[in-house]
């Protein structure tokens, strides 16, 4: 008889990286890709591209991003970087000239993906725009072309029937994922389009969570959770976290090779659960029944921001693109508020934080 003593488990396998195809591009991208965001880290990127990371998302309002990137990129073999990067306008000359710019700040010939940003509604992609956006690929500065959104459900059939746009990228994670996107990302995954989910830990990062009525007690690894959860879903492609250190870094990159278990399911179960009062879900329910023409759904996004990103830029600048009168309007004033979410935020009070602090 051999003491059990005598026995080991066997050594646990290195995190690495897996690589999934985008849709009908036939781009083989890093599950876990990277948000490059408004401020950069050069020495997480490069760490990032060091281990295999692949996918990297900026965009030419993103102030200096797409030149800091550039820096970090310098001098490496371009064929092993997937870059993606948007235009937020919707004219055609600018949209062009937008490329070109960007070709100019990152220091490249070509960008894998060319985006328009933040388009939610059909109207918000104008003919002209896509005109522009099938010049760029046909001239071999755009390999492919898409754009950015938060309202999959809104833009699946004009994608589907438009036909031209190669891959969206979506708002896509366990607080606002499951029955508000699925049927959206299925039907644009069957067609071919590739899907990458952006907002993927914004609720489980929460730079500022004290600053919110019902904080989680602990974050712990509530980012890698919520990247494994995301990537059970086989129609994504990739994801893009925004990671400011390497132990964040390496933690998300576990989520590739991890496989997504019980406990994770408790985890986001309860950090979702703490952060219901303070995170708007994305669901679109109420829309149009603020009586002001609050847009609700948006505003407690540029909250977001703030609150679970620590991004306070962001948040002022998305505000100030709002209406006059939108921008004006005081939830305070209200005795109560139209709007009951039915995933249980607190809006009057969010709204009102938002208006304090952006306004």
């Amino acid at each position: 008889l051999v003491s059990s003593n005598n026995f080991q488990s066997a050594p646990k396998e290195p995190p690495k990286v897996v690589y999934r195809t985008l849709g009908k591009t036939g781009l083989k991208v890093s599950g876990v890709g990277y948000g490059i965001g408004y401020v950069p880290v050069p020495e997480v990127v490069a760490r990032a591209l060091d281990m295999g990371i692949n996918y990297f998302d900026t965009s030419r309002d993103y102030g200096d991003s797409e030149k800091i990137f550039s820096g970090v990129i310098k001098g490496r073999q371009r064929d092993k970087i997937v870059i993606a990067t948007k235009s937020p306008n919707r004219k055609k000359d600018a949209i062009i000239n937008d490329l070109n710019t960007s070709l100019k700040e990152l220091g490249v010939d070509y960008v894998d993906i060319w985006h328009l940003h933040a388009r939610d509604t059909p109207a918000s992609v104008p003919d002209e725009a896509v005109e522009a956006m099938e010049i760029c690929k046909k001239s071999g500065k755009a390999r492919f072309i898409g754009f950015s959104c938060h309202d999959p459900n809104r833009m699946a059939d004009f994608v589907i029937k438009t036909g031209k746009f190669d891959v969206i990228q979506t708002t896509y994670s366990f607080p606002i994922g499951g029955i508000y996107r699925d049927q959206a990302i299925k039907k644009l995954h069957d067609a071919g389009v590739g899907i990458i989910a952006m907002k993927v830990v914004v609720a489980l990062t929460g730079l500022n969570l004290k600053k919110l009525d019902n904080p989680p007690a602990t974050k712990g690894d509530g980012p890698l959770a919520g990247i494994k959860w995301v990537l059970q879903n086989p129609a994504i492609g990739t994801t893009v976290p925004h990671m400011k250190t390497i132990p964040e870094l390496e933690m998300n990159f576990r989520a590739m090779s991890e496989p997504y278990m019980p406990a994770d399911e408790k985890l986001l179960y309860v950090m979702n659960e703490q952060i219901r009062p303070d995170y708007c879900r994305m669901c679109y329910e109420c829309k149009g029944q603020c009586p002001k023409g609050v847009p609700v759904t948006e505003v407690l996004r540029f909250l977001a921001y703030n609150d679970f990103c620590g991004n306070y830029h962001q948040a002022v600048l998305s505000f100030r693109d709002l209406a006059r009168e939108v921008r004006d309007v005081r939830c305070s004033d209200c005795s109560s508020c139209a709007i009951q979410c039915p995933n249980g935020v607190h809006v009057q009070d969010r709204l009102i934080r938002a208006q304090r602090l952006l306004a």
